[in-house]
């Protein structure tokens, strides 16, 4: 049974343990979801957990076919260390013809600049901190 008050202990105390600062707050991430839903579409991403040794999915060094479950996936904000997103994704045209790249890029670094968010830009994605 999840009990979000000792999670929110244990993930205060593994910040403490590493040294880590906030960059994000329950305000800051709801701005950033509303951004999300006006892109094009939801881009992936792999989101990094303060309490897990490795993010989720493992593997996101390539564009993906499918879309970031920005509703279900990106809770709770207070455990977020940091989200990697690929502003793209590979979208299927039809059976004979190869997957084309779709991308909102631009229009999520314009996103991230009206809402104010700090962000990095590196290896073909876009990684916003929840804590550093």
């Amino acid at each position: 049974m999840y009990d979000e008050d000792i999670h929110k202990q244990q993930v205060k105390a593994e910040l403490a343990r590493r040294g880590l600062g906030s960059y994000m707050n329950t305000t800051k991430w709801r701005e950033f979801l509303i951004e999300i839903n006006k892109l094009p579409f939801p881009p992936p991403y792999q989101r990094k957990d303060v309490l897990h040794p490795e993010p989720e999915p493992n593997n996101f060094d390539a564009d993906v076919w499918y879309l970031g479950d920005w509703e279900e996936g990106i809770h709770p904000f207070f455990s977020i260390e940091w989200i990697r997103i690929r502003p793209r994704y590979l979208k299927h045209v039809g059976q004979l013809l190869p997957k084309v790249s779709v991308d909102c890029g631009t229009e999520l670094e314009r996103a991230l600049q009206i809402i104010k968010q700090p962000y990095e830009k590196f290896e073909d994605s876009i990684w916003v901190y929840g804590y550093r």
